[in-house]
């Protein structure tokens, strides 16, 4: 966590875990059974980051940069949503006086989420690398000691890359708030 001026970076100290591994909701997360280490299925997530770059940090896929490493990690076409979506869970400490106020700001989440902070659920709207700023002053806990647990979802018409790759796969994707040429373009590999 880095503290510039009145604002707090919550950019370390994070865990993430796919959905389907854990077996509690947002609500429990933040209020009675919050995860405590990185012990499976929980691990240590890279927040500023994707879940790719979660995964490739903590040795679960390779580097989709390195040789032909990206030809290993199991597309969304073949995997399916449940597979890349993920819960990301942090502790962080604030407590209000007078007329103070707290908003938390998300840049960039790619490309829905559903945002629990002491038990109570918040849903961002879908699209691609939206920022997004949630008022919370009267959610957060009185001690100061906050819980916040972020559900992070893929986008709902991923599509697929054809075996020769290129132009923007089978243009599912076109149907969500997001690019094309994610699923390939002729000046991009497909990133799976």
């Amino acid at each position: 966590m880095a503290e510039i001026g009145q604002k707090t970076l919550l950019d370390s100290g994070w865990l993430a875990a796919r959905s389907t591994d854990v077996q509690l909701t947002g609500t429990q997360l933040t209020t009675t059974y919050p995860p405590t280490s990185p012990t499976s299925p929980w691990m240590e997530a890279v927040v500023p980051g994707t879940v790719l770059a979660t995964l490739v940090e903590n040795k679960v896929v390779g580097d989709p940069f390195y040789g032909l490493e990206n030809e290993t990690i199991l597309d969304i076409a073949d995997s399916g949503r449940e597979y890349y979506t993920f819960w990301f869970f942090t502790k962080f400490q604030c407590k209000l006086s007078g007329a103070q106020h707290l908003d938390l700001n998300f840049r960039a989440i790619n490309y829905s989420a559903e945002v629990y902070l002491n038990g109570h659920k918040r849903v961002l709207p879908k699209g691609m690398f939206r920022r997004h700023s949630l008022e919370v002053t009267d959610i957060l806990n009185p001690d100061g000691s906050n819980l916040l647990a972020v559900l992070v979802h893929p986008p709902d018409h991923p599509g697929s890359i054809p075996p020769a790759g290129g132009q923007g796969g089978d243009h599912e994707i076109g149907k969500d708030v997001a690019t094309q040429y994610v699923e390939g373009w002729d000046w991009i590999a497909p990133v799976r």
